[in-house]
């Protein structure tokens, strides 16, 4: 069964061979690649004001141990 990878940001699959996208997080021994979709991406930077908080959240999706 072929892996699907999921945008960081809208959560829709990822194409490697036919669509743009970006690595926001390379791979380690603990976690998988992250990649988002360069729309969403350039979209996401330009779309206002980000917090401090807005990082302080997405940091929680990836907690060790949680599913």
């Amino acid at each position: 069964m072929p892996e699907v990878v999921l945008c960081y940001d809208c959560k829709q699959p990822i194409n490697k061979t036919t669509d743009d996208y970006v690595i926001i997080e390379k791979t380690t021994d603990r976690y998988p690649e992250v990649l988002a979709h360069a729309a969403c991406e350039q979209k996401r930077a330009t779309g206002g004001p980000r917090t401090i908080f807005d990082d302080f959240f997405k940091s929680f999706r990836r907690w060790p141990g949680r599913p």
